[in-house]
């Protein structure tokens, strides 16, 4: 603290030392014990701040404050501590600037008794031991010794009240709560402004601020630029640097950055994205020194601790809503978490543990009347990484997935009607008994050597999609926009493709035994080789031109591709389906005259042919490789549409049957509207 300055007026009447001696000591006691209880708050909030965990944020564990061992609410301890912590400073800022004035006319007034500049007066050995005091009116004392007193006096009612704010909101800011961060900077601002209108007469006379603060700054320039430099640092990165990711401050720090940040180098590298300080590299894991962390980490932990396994439909934990953007939770186990309408956009949950997870539209109703995904609250895992994650038995309706990665994820029997996909990698992935009907989006999704059996992918938009060597036995795929999709190689046994459109696909080697293709539109399509269609039926199959309707509306759906990359893609790919020019070229090629073929070969059944399909179904889904029930799936629902040609009854006799392997394990669903559908036939 810089020393003592005076400007008394020659008007004004000489103070006695000795009547101001009390008074100063009286005071300093009173301030001391104030300073004694806010250096006392600081270290208990810091030791409670310090005690909450990123597991603690994100399971919001109530905060346990030491000593008094009284549970707080998380949100609303990070909501009020701050604002405590600025009235203590406050009231301890003006206690001692009260202390101050009458501590500055004291020195004043021995100055007046002492015979040169050193501060020898005996009065001054009777002042109270508060550092304050003795820092401003003390008897002369060695550089360091003074130094001491001055600094902590600058540290304990300067830069540590500032920093233990700030120390707050970085540790809050995983949570990502925008409101919450805004009190706590807030709170900061106010402390700061409060430190310049007031704390600028711990050391002036003065009672004008204006005149005050200019003095100041002429007499001690250098504690002026370091306290000025600390606390601009201070709110810099409390606005600029401490923020939710994608809030508006946020952005427009990141408008500054130089073109090498992590989103230069790749969508995929968002989710490491940390603390964004303009032309300082950044840590890999994006922390800031590698202790504080922007988004959450929890990672390599049980967050459920049995809950969810009991076979129960209530959640093991609630995370409805919650804003885990960015988060890393790798190898979590989140067993039959409720994530409703959560955001986990760029979020890594790679070996996660995501079994019977919900992870859908708070209203499912809404989305499908409105189509308004917001309104409907759905939840958003654009670009997150859930590699290897397990999660069958996923409650996902709605979720948005685009540019996900999912390879060799476990989502066997996973729900994910009305879902975003587009985009996606699904390679290697497991998908069997999966629902991806209402019209999932999955245009340029990658599904290569992933298993399908007995998905059901009714009515799905999924242009330039990669099927290659992927497993789709017994796959449902009516009505489905196949156009520019890769099929090659892929095993389609037993599929039901009934009016899928097929234009500019590739089928090259694909295994479409037992298939059902009727009324499938193909042109401009890579055709299958005529050995892999044993008993398919391709009846009506239509080999013509798409008409200015449906071009129309291929285009529509292109058009709907948000990523301008992908949407560029799918249109180039499938330029020459809409082009008309491009369309004519084919009528007298090869690969049209192969589907010519084809169809001749089979659409003429012989008079028992729904005998065979039937006994070719039935033991197909019921053999042992199928036991899971993945195939069963499938072919139960292909027996309920309309014009199957097989017998629906036998289909649902034998997988009534304990001889058939997949008898217990079908899906539930499709096995129920198999019954009804079967008594509504018997007339029972």
């Amino acid at each position: 603290m810089p020393e003592t300055a005076r400007a008394a007026a020659d008007s004004e009447t000489p103070v006695n030392p000795y009547s101001l001696l009390e008074a100063v000591n009286s005071s300093s006691e009173t301030s001391h014990t104030a300073w004694l209880i806010f250096i006392g708050v600081m270290a208990y909030l810091m030791v409670a701040v310090a005690g909450v965990t990123h597991r603690d944020l994100l399971l919001e564990t109530a905060v346990t404050l030491p000593i008094l061992q009284v549970n707080i609410q998380l949100t609303q301890f990070f909501r009020f501590a701050p604002v405590l912590l600025v009235l203590f400073h406050l009231g301890v800022i003006s206690q001692l600037v009260l202390l101050a004035r009458k501590t500055l006319e004291f020195d004043a007034a021995v100055r007046a008794l002492e015979i040169s500049e050193r501060r020898t007066h005996p009065l001054r050995l009777e002042l109270h031991n508060f550092f304050f005091v003795q820092a401003v009116a003390g008897p002369h004392r060695s550089a360091i010794m003074g130094a001491f007193l001055h600094g902590m006096s600058w540290l304990t009612l300067v830069v540590l009240p500032v920093v233990l704010l700030l120390y707050i909101q970085i540790s809050f800011l995983p949570y990502h709560d925008v409101a919450i961060t805004w009190t706590h900077r807030l709170a900061l601002g106010f402390d700061i402004l409060m430190l310049i209108l007031i704390g600028i007469f711990l050391t002036r006379a003065e009672t004008s601020f204006f005149r005050a603060f200019w003095r100041t700054t002429l007499q001690h320039p250098m504690s002026f630029l370091v306290t000025t430099g600390v606390l601009a640092v201070v709110s810099f990165f409390s606005f600029f640097i401490a923020t939710v990711p994608d809030e508006g401050l946020d952005r427009m720090t990141r408008a500054f950055l130089p073109r090498s940040t992590p989103e230069a180098e790749g969508r995929r590298q968002r989710f490491v994205v940390g603390f964004a300080i303009p032309y300082v590299a950044s840590r890999a894991d994006g922390s800031l020194w590698g202790v504080f962390h922007r988004n959450l980490m929890v990672t390599d932990q049980d967050l459920v601790s049995g809950g969810g396994r009991a076979g129960a439909d209530e959640p093991s934990i609630n995370l409805r809503g919650r804003d885990l953007r960015y988060a890393r939770l790798d190898r979590a186990d989140l067993n039959r978490a409720d994530l409703t309408g959560a955001a986990l956009d760029g979020a890594s949950l790679v070996g996660a543990d995501l079994r019977n997870v919900r992870l859908q539209c708070a209203d499912v109703s809404e989305l499908i009347l409105s189509e308004d995904r917001k309104l409907a609250r759905c939840a958003s895992a654009r670009e997150a990484n859930f590699s290897r994650a397990r999660l069958a038995g996923a409650r996902m309706s709605g979720i948005d997935l685009r540019g996900a990665e999912l390879e060799e994820a476990g989502l066997e029997g996973a729900e994910m009607p009305y879902a975003l996909l587009a985009g996606a990698n699904f390679s290697g992935a497991r998908l069997e008994k999966a629902d991806l009907t209402g019209g999932v989006q999955m245009q340029g999704a990658n599904f290569l050597i992933a298993s399908l059996q007995g998905a059901d992918l009714t009515g799905a938009h999924a242009q330039l999609a990669d099927f290659s060597s992927a497993g789709m036995q017994a796959v449902v795929m009516s009505y489905a926009g196949l156009e520019g999709a890769v099929l090659r190689d892929a095993d389609l046994e037993g599929a039901h493709l009934q009016q899928a459109k097929l234009a500019g696909a590739d089928l090259t080697g694909a295994k479409l035994a037992a298939a059902d293709l009727r009324g499938a539109a193909v042109w401009q399509a890579l055709p299958p080789p005529e050995a892999n269609l044993d008993l398919a039926d391709l009846d009506g199959l239509v080999i013509a031109a798409p008409s200015e309707s449906e071009i129309a509306a291929l285009s529509t759906v292109i058009g709907s591709v948000e990523d301008a990359g992908l949407r560029a893609q799918i249109g180039e790919a499938l330029g020459h389906v809409i082009n008309a020019a491009e369309r004519g070229r084919w009528e007298s090629s090869p690969e049209r005259q192969h589907w010519h073929r084809l169809v001749l070969a089979h659409t003429s059944h012989p008079a028992d042919y729904p005998v065979v399909l039937t006994e070719h179904l039935l033991r197909f889904m019921c053999r042992s490789r199928w036991g899971s029930g993945a195939v069963a799936t499938g072919v139960a629902k292909r027996a309920q549409a309309q014009q199957f040609r097989g017998d629906i009854a036998a289909i649902h006799d034998r997988l009534k049957s304990q001889d058939c392997p997949a008898s217990g394990t079908v899906s539930p669903k499709p096995l129920r509207e198999l019954t009804l559908a079967v008594d509504n036939l018997r007339g029972d």
